[in-house]
């Protein structure tokens, strides 16, 4: 990894993307946290901060030179509609891959707006088999990968192959805490056609890259 480089992470305000967001401060680059909203504001609690909220906090305070004190907050529902909502009774739609591609999509297109080269995620192999997140299994992660690539963006997933335990323990070396605040999705523990997703996933690359197209003229 390059030093002094800047970065923008999708961040839920989980563990698993607090853990990329540490590793990379660490490393000396200049994060900047993004999270996408499909379409929902995010849930407060009684003193009004939301997870990532809390969690942004810990960061900036632990890795002020390094997490940016600002947190982007992208909530275009376009990709969602068009990926999951009216591909409905047209097709087999694998609705947390539907989801993945607009987070990435909004991400690449902030990125390409700003003229950040990196895009980083907290997609784990533990919870790919222990929730059975489909879109973050490591085959699906070398699929975004290579779209990112097409847009010249560079992609990292610092903890694609570590336990739950090692994400647990690079926070918590740090003083951040290791709960998990984000909100489970409810696309989770869904057993999926992997010929049927994969299918998915072609049919919806087209579209991504044709927003992502249309933005860059806006």
């Amino acid at each position: 990894m390059e030093q002094n480089k800047e970065v923008l992470v999708l961040f839920s305000g989980g563990r698993d993307s607090s853990s990329v967001a540490v590793q990379l401060a660490m490393l000396d680059y200049k994060v900047k946290l993004f999270t996408y909203q499909a379409g929902l504001p995010e849930l407060t609690g009684l003193l009004g901060d939301s997870a990532p909220d809390i969690r942004h906090k810990e960061l900036v305070k632990k890795f002020p030179e390094h997490i940016d004190e600002k947190r982007i907050i992208e909530s275009n529902s376009y990709l969602i509609r068009k990926l999951a909502i009216e591909k409905t009774n047209k097709e087999h739609v694998v609705y947390p891959i539907a989801l993945a591609l607009a987070v990435h999509s909004n991400a690449i297109c902030y990125c390409l707006k700003n003229n950040i080269g990196t895009i980083a995620s907290g997609y784990s192999g533990y919870q790919s088999k222990k929730d059975k997140y489909i879109e973050q299994r490591s085959d699906f992660a070398l699929l975004m990968k290579e779209f990112l690539e097409d847009h010249k963006i560079s992609y990292l997933t610092p903890v694609i192959d570590k336990s739950e335990l090692e994400v647990k323990d690079v926070l918590e070396r740090h003083c951040i805490s290791s709960n998990s605040l984000e909100n489970k999705s409810m696309f989770g523990g869904v057993d999926f056609d992997m010929d049927k997703a994969l299918e998915f996933w072609r049919s919806s690359i087209t579209i991504c890259k044709e927003f992502i197209k249309s933005m860059q003229i806006i």
